[in-house]
C-alpha cells in the first residue's frame, strides 16, 4: 500500500552531472550498510539457533543429526485450508503507514502444495460509501483486498499477488479489478507483485523474501528537455532478510530487515539503494482447541531511509506517512 501513484523526477539526474564516481561511492556505502547489517542478524541468529538445537540433540544421536537442521515434509499433501482475522492498532508494510486501526481476515485453501490466498484490510474509516465532493475517489470506504495464487514446498514460497485499493476511482468510476494497465495521474490502479520467500526450517528460522512488482501501481515520469514526459515502470523491489528467535515464556521475537535495490515505490521513487524496514514484532501463542490458535503482537518499525531523507530534505514527501518510528498492537485467531 502506497500513497502517490506517481512522483515526477527530472531526468538530469547525477549520472549526468558528472557526479558517477560520487553516486557509485554512495551506492556502495549503502550496500556495506545492508551487508553488515545483514552479517550480524545472520551471525546472532546462528548462534542462537546452535545452542538451542544443541540443548534437544546430542552429536552422538544419529538420528537427531540426520535431521538436524531441516524439517522432514511428507510426500504428499492433501487439501488444506486455513482460516484467520487479525485485530491491529496500525496496519504497517515494509516501512510505511499504510492505515489505521483495522480487522485483517485472511482465508486460504490449498491441495499439493498449491494454493488460493484471500486477506482483507478493512479499517475504521471503511465502512461507508462517500465520494469526494468532485466525484474523484472514493472518502470513506477505501479497504485493500489481496488475492494471490502460489506454491508452498520445502520451506519454499512462491506466489503472484494482486493487490487492489477500493479508493480507484478515475472520471467518478471505480477501477476494474483486474485492470492491469498504467493508471492515471493520482489515480490508485491495482497492482501485481511476485514473491519469492525461503525459510531454511523451523528448527532454523532464517529466512530471505523477494518482491517485485511488474503490473500496474508503480511508476514515475522523466521529463525531457524538449518539454514532454514519459511514464516508467519501476518495478519496484524490496528484499528481506528475517529471523524468528525462540525467547523463554513461549515468545517469539521475529526481526526483520528490509531494503529496496533502487529507486521504488519505498523511497518515494526517490534515491537508489536504501535500507527502509527495521522491524521487531514480539508474539505469544495459545492453543484454545484442537484446531484452534490465538496470539498476541506487540511491534516497532523503523524507518531508516525516511528519517535520514527527511532530515537534510525538507521538499522530501514521507512515505512512512510522517510516521517513520511505529508501533503496533494487536491478536489474531486462526482455524487450522
Amino acid at each position: 500500500m502506497e500513497f502517490d501513484c506517481f512522483t515526477i523526477v527530472a531526468s538530469r539526474g547525477s549520472l549526468h552531472d558528472g557526479c558517477f564516481a560520487m553516486v557509485v561511492a554512495r551506492w556502495l556505502k549503502n550496500v556495506l550498510r545492508a551487508g553488515a547489517l545483514f552479517a550480524c542478524l545472520f551471525a546472532c541468529a546462528h548462534i542462537y539457533a546452535q545452542d538451542t538445537i544443541n540443548a534437544q540433540c546430542t552429536m552422538h544421536d544419529a538420528q537427531c543429526e540426520k535431521s538436524r537442521w531441516l524439517d522432514e515434509y511428507p510426500k504428499h499433501v492433501g487439501l488444506t485450508y486455513n482460516v484467520g482475522v487479525d485485530v491491529a492498532a496500525n496496519y504497517i508494510w515494509r516501512g510505511m503507514y499504510a492505515g489505521g486501526l483495522g480487522v485483517q481476515p485472511d482465508f486460504r485453501v490449498g491441495y499439493g502444495g498449491l494454493y488460493v490466498d484471500l486477506w482483507w484490510y478493512i479499517g475504521t474509516t471503511d465502512w461507508t460509501f462517500q465520494k469526494t465532493p468532485n466525484n474523484a475517489r472514493v472518502k470513506g470506504f477505501n479497504p485493500e483486498v489481496d488475492v494471490s495464487i502460489g506454491f508452498s514446498r520445502w520451506g519454499l514460497d512462491i506466489k503472484y499477488m494482486h493487490m487492489y485499493y477500493f479508493d480507484n476511482y478515475s472520471n467518478g468510476n471505480m477501477t476494474h479489478f483486474f485492470d492491469f494497465k498504467d493508471p492515471e495521474d493520482g489515480v490508485g490502479g491495482v497492482t501485481g507483485e511476485w514473491r519469492i520467500r525461503y525459510q531454511v526450517s523451523s528448527k532454523l528460522p532464517l529466512s530471505i523474501l523477494l518482491c517485485t512488482r511488474t503490473w500496474g501501481r508503480d511508476g514515475y515520469f522523466v521529463e525531457h528537455e524538449d518539454g514532454t514526459r514519459t511514464r516508467k515502470r519501476a518495478y519496484s523491489s524490496y528484499i528481506e532478510l528475517g529471523y524468528d528467535f525462540r525467547l523463554p515464556w513461549e515468545l517469539t521475537l521475529a526481526a526483520r530487515v528490509g531494503m529496496t535495490p533502487w529507486k521504488s515505490t519505498y523511497t518515494g521513487y526517490q534515491g537508489d539503494f536504501a535500507i527502509v524496514n527495521i522491524n521487531a514484532k514480539l508474539i505469544r501463542s495459545w492453543d484454545i482447541a484442537d484446531r484452534c490458535r490465538m496470539n498476541v503482537f506487540a511491534e516497532l518499525m523503523l524507518n531508516p531511509y525516511d528519517i535520514s531523507r527527511s532530515s537534510w530534505d525538507k521538499e522530501y514527501t514521507s512515505v512512512a506517512g510522517g510516521r517513520q518510528c511505529l508501533w503496533n498492537v494487536g491478536c489474531g485467531f486462526y482455524l487450522k
